[in-house]
């Protein structure tokens, strides 16, 4: 080969190189989101599927997910910037933003609190827990909230009929129940079977008490959202791309969350087939507005100094959301 042609034919390979890598740019590392759970439980669903699905992979994120044994604790870790969304209820939210704390939520994935109160064998009614101690997973959580709303409309108030003592996730607190060392214990719907396997009595219901109560949140700090703002749109994209794929794959779900829990697949799936049909797992990411006052309402003067309570606008930042809805094409209805 002639120099001359030798030279053209190195440039020519060096300029379709340059033209290579200029359009197809090395894959960039994935972000990494530290996300915050209390416990592994079926309402941690889309969280798994976002993950094991490779919703968040495909988003360019890398989640790591994290166990914190308690709500206030978990917030207080979210606070500290060591986790960078926690997905729990937002009672503790609201409490730490009217300390001061720079949080949001920017949206849920479950609209609908599923509560059922258990108890030892030997208590059968609300009435019958006067004079006990129950068992809660933090003091400052939603379940604790309600738990007090339904005792109240049995005639028993806290510290003259009752008290209440922190034993952590469901797993310990149902241990408790079985020597009888507390009374009773709010669980989630995903729970109650293996309670009624246990021989547990279900004392009351939740629904029938309060109905239509946010539970499970996105919450994030405020700063760190506007700051990574992009991040948090994609985070919330493969959140919405894992509820929708939860609502279209039942049984495929419903295999998730015992591999995930542990709990037995005869369990998960009732348990799934009917958070999906009520709508207690989202399909959208939104927050039940008229839950989430409800919330409020009930958390009254034990947080808030003075009526009229607070609007949840507060505390939402549901732009985000609408960013992720939009790109993926969703309508949220809402």
């Amino acid at each position: 080969m002639k120099p001359e042609l030798s030279r053209l034919t190195a440039n020519g390979l060096l300029l379709t190189a340059a033209l290579l890598i200029w359009c197809f740019p090395a894959a960039r590392a994935a972000d990494r989101v530290i996300i915050g759970n209390v416990s592994r439980t079926i309402e941690q669903l889309p969280n798994y599927a976002a993950t094991d699905k490779g919703f968040f992979p495909q988003e360019g994120i890398q989640g790591d997910v994290v166990l914190i044994g308690s709500t206030d604790t978990l917030v207080q870790a979210l606070i500290a910037g060591q986790v960078n969304v926690a997905i729990v209820d937002p009672s503790a939210a609201i409490n730490a933003i009217e300390r001061g704390a720079a949080l949001k939520i920017i949206g849920g994935t479950v609209p609908i609190a599923a509560y059922t109160l258990v108890g030892c064998p030997k208590y059968k009614t609300i009435k019958e827990l006067k004079g006990t101690t129950i068992g809660v997973v933090s003091l400052v959580s939603g379940s604790t909230i309600f738990l007090r709303e339904m005792l109240k409309a049995n005639g028993l108030e806290p510290n003259r009929d009752y008290s209440i003592v922190q034993n952590g996730p469901t797993t310990q607190r149902l241990l408790s129940l079985k020597g009888c060392n507390t009374s009773a214990t709010m669980i989630l719907g995903g729970d109650l079977p293996r309670a009624r396997e246990l021989g547990f009595t279900e004392i009351a219901r939740l629904q029938d008490y309060i109905p239509n109560l946010q539970f499970h949140s996105l919450i994030v700090d405020g700063h760190w959202a506007e700051t990574n703002s992009q991040l948090t749109v994609r985070y919330l994209k493969a959140m919405l791309r894992a509820m929708q794929w939860v609502h279209a794959h039942k049984e495929e779900a419903a295999e998730l969350a015992t591999k995930r829990t542990g709990i037995p697949l005869k369990y998960t799936r009732p348990t799934v087939e009917e958070y999906l049909a009520q709508g207690i797992i989202s399909r959208d990411g939104s927050v039940n507005r008229e839950g989430f006052q409800r919330l409020i309402d009930l958390m009254g003067e034990r947080v808030f100094k003075q009526r009229p309570y607070p609007a949840p606008e507060k505390y939402l930042d549901m732009t985000y959301l609408r960013r992720a809805q939009q790109e993926l094409g969703i309508d949220s209805g809402r």
